[in-house]
C-alpha cells in the first residue's frame, strides 16, 4: 500500500503543478485553456477518490489479517492494488499528454475505464474474506464507488468536449457543388469501411489479449 500511496501523491502533485502553470494562450485558445482546466479538475476528483480508496483498502487488509483469514486474499488485494496504482499512473500521464498535444482525448477515456476497473477489482478482492456486516468493508465500498463516480464525471466531460469539437468542424454541406457533395459522400464510405475494419481487428487482438491476461492471472 506504500506504492500505491506515493503514486497517489505523485499524481496529485503532478496534477497540481499543471493546474498553477501559466497559461499559454499564444498557443491555446481560451476554450482550450477551459477545457485544460476542466479535465484536470476531473482527473483531481478522481485523484483524491483513489487517495479515500487505498487508506480504507489498507484498513480492510489489517482487518481480515487480525481475523487470520489468510495470506492469500491479502495477496489479491495487493494485486488488485498494483494494478490500480497502474491504471492511476496511466491516467496523470494521459491527462498530462492531452494538455501538451501528445495524446488523444480517447486515450484519456480508457485510461479513467482502466482506474474504475482497478477500482472494481480491489473491491472483489476485499470482499470474499470480509465480514458480511463489517463497517471496514462498508467504508471500502463508499469509497470505491467515489471513485467510480468521479471516473464516470472525468468521462461524460472528456465526451461533451469531444462533441463540442466535431460540431466546430462540420462543413455547410448544403451549399456545397454537387460534383464536390458527391466526392466527399464516397470518400466517407470508404472512411466508415475502413474504420470498421480497423474497430473489428482491434476488439479481436484486445480479447485475444484478455483470454491471454486471464490465463495469466489463474496460473500466477
Amino acid at each position: 500500500m506504500l506504492n500505491a500511496a506515493q503514486a497517489i501523491e505523485a499524481a496529485t502533485q503532478r496534477l497540481q503543478e499543471l493546474m498553477s502553470r501559466p497559461r499559454d494562450s499564444s498557443r491555446f485558445s481560451a476554450v482550450d485553456l477551459q477545457v485544460h482546466d476542466s479535465i484536470l479538475s476531473a482527473a483531481m476528483a478522481i485523484t483524491s477518490a483513489i487517495a479515500r480508496l487505498i487508506r480504507a483498502a489498507t484498513e480492510s487488509q489489517h482487518e481480515i489479517v487480525a481475523q487470520g483469514k489468510g495470506r492469500a486474499q491479502c495477496s489479491s488485494s495487493t494485486s488488485a492494488t498494483i494494478g490500480g496504482q497502474r491504471a492511476l499512473s496511466l491516467l496523470r500521464n494521459r491527462a498530462d499528454g492531452v494538455l501538451s498535444g501528445t495524446h488523444s482525448l480517447e486515450q484519456l477515456i480508457v485510461a479513467s475505464n482502466e482506474v474504475a476497473a482497478a477500482t472494481a477489482q480491489l473491491v472483489a478482492a476485499s470482499r470474499v474474506k470480509a465480514n458480511l456486516m463489517s463497517k471496514t468493508q462498508e467504508r471500502l465500498e463508499l469509497a470505491a464507488k467515489a471513485v467510480t463516480e468521479a471516473c464516470k464525471a472525468l468521462v461524460k466531460q472528456v465526451k461533451t468536449i469531444s462533441a463540442k469539437q466535431v460540431q466546430e468542424e462540420e462543413v455547410d454541406y448544403k451549399n456545397m457543388a454537387a460534383l464536390e457533395f458527391k466526392r466527399r459522400e464516397m470518400e466517407q464510405q470508404v472512411e466508415i469501411l475502413k474504420l470498421e475494419k480497423e474497430l473489428g481487428a482491434a476488439r479481436h487482438h484486445l480479447g485475444a489479449m484478455r483470454r491471454a491476461g486471464y490465463h495469466t492471472e489463474e496460473t500466477d
